[in-house]
């Protein structure tokens, strides 16, 4: 009998922990920018990728200065915001605040990886 109530226990403990909705925040830092062998892209042509890449998933983006373009994702009730740095030959999106995606300081609702590596496949498919 203790075996089997340990049995239980545990897979109950696993399948919990298998459900976590969060996930460690992390920053996407030195993205290298697509590059092709006819074509250089300057500082305003990534600009201008990031902004069309932003349009095209549904986030408001934004400059902010020269080399940063903030940018915020509504969906639902959740909002995430992220800050987009920039030059030539890389970005880096780093997370800067949000609303109802659980953040504690360390961990963050588990869908923030899918928003970003999707917002970066669409910024390198647009330095293509």
């Amino acid at each position: 009998m203790k075996k089997q109530a340990a049995i239980l226990i545990a897979s109950t403990l696993l399948t919990l922990a298998g459900c976590s909705t969060s996930v460690p925040v992390r920053n996407f830092e030195q993205n290298p920018i697509p590059q092709t062998a006819n074509i250089i892209n300057s500082q305003a042509d990534v600009a201008t990728g990031i902004l069309k890449a932003c349009i095209q998933l549904g986030w408001k983006c934004a400059p902010v200065s020269e080399g940063k373009i903030k940018g915020v994702l509504d969906i639902r009730t959740h909002q995430l915001v992220v800050s987009i740095d920039y030059n030539q030959t890389q970005y880096a999106i780093s997370y800067q605040d949000s609303i109802n995606l659980n953040y504690n300081g360390k961990k963050i609702h588990r869908q923030y990886i899918n928003w970003v590596t999707n917002l970066m496949r669409h910024i390198d498919a647009q330095m293509i």
